[in-house]
């Protein structure tokens, strides 16, 4: 029995314990099979088993855990020791749970774990409603909880786009300038003009003249905004200072 390190240290001691007392009993070890989904790596939100998925900042992704109806009692689904306890299956066999993901300038990488449990006694993980967190208290006159299943494990890189789009002007600074995004679906949503430095207040920028005299529009989309996995259009419509009207089209890749 592998014991991570991303675990409570409460909790890989218990593991430790559990393990060597496991060790010369047959049938303590993993028992049946499972195996983890995510619905950020396909198109329309399908459930995919690739082991490396992307999410934009601000998604929230659902994992889902498969494993043997008879051989589980609840599912442990765990980020960077953060652990939720999943005791209802959406149906037999199959326990979700949903996460919101968050990064900055980088990309930010994530490890996603769920592993399933079979009772023996109460369970050994305690809801907390005051904290909204679940954490592991097991009794101490009970045996404890044993994972039914080797613990499934996948990498979530979370990552934000930024979308610059450049202008040359023609006889003096942009009369109009119009932003719109459109998804693969056909969903396009327009984006009004940020007047401010303010990043809360949402809304692209345009920036300049620099000192070529050149403008660019620059943007950050929210997640709902963009094509899931594929790639999103960024049109930019630009009435110039000559009257004269700019149409300029740029295809973002959004894995």
């Amino acid at each position: 029995m592998r014991i991570p390190s991303r675990h409570h240290p409460s909790i890989v001691v218990a593991l430790m314990l559990l393990a060597s007392a496991c060790a010369p009993l047959a049938g303590c070890g993993p028992q049946v099979y499972a195996r983890m989904w995510a619905d950020t790596a396909l198109p329309g939100g399908k459930f995919s088993i690739m082991q490396h998925q992307w999410a934009y900042d601000g998604e929230p992704v659902t994992f889902e855990l498969e494993t043997d109806p008879g051989g589980v009692h609840f599912v442990v689904f765990g980020l960077d020791g953060d652990e939720t306890v999943v005791a209802t299956g959406d149906v037999a066999g199959r326990y979700r749970w949903t996460r919101t993901f968050s990064a900055g300038p980088k990309p930010q990488e994530y490890e996603v774990y769920a592993q399933p449990f079979l009772m023996r006694g109460k369970c050994d993980w305690v809801y907390d409603k005051t904290k909204d967190a679940w954490f592991f208290y097991p009794g101490i006159a009970e045996r404890p909880d044993i994972p039914s299943a080797k613990e499934q494990v996948m990498r979530i890189t979370c990552y934000r786009t930024r979308i610059r789009l450049p202008i040359q002007p023609r006889g003096g600074p942009p009369k109009r300038v119009e932003l719109a995004l459109t998804k693969t679906t056909g969903e396009r949503t327009s984006i009004a003009r940020r007047e401010d430095e303010n990043a809360e207040a949402g809304g692209f920028r345009l920036v300049g003249p620099d000192n070529s005299g050149a403008y660019e529009v620059v943007y950050s989309p929210e997640h709902a905004q963009i094509t899931r996995a594929g790639r999103t259009g960024a049109e930019l419509v630009v009435e110039h200072a000559d009257g004269s009207v700019e149409r300029i089209v740029k295809e973002i890749d959004t894995p």
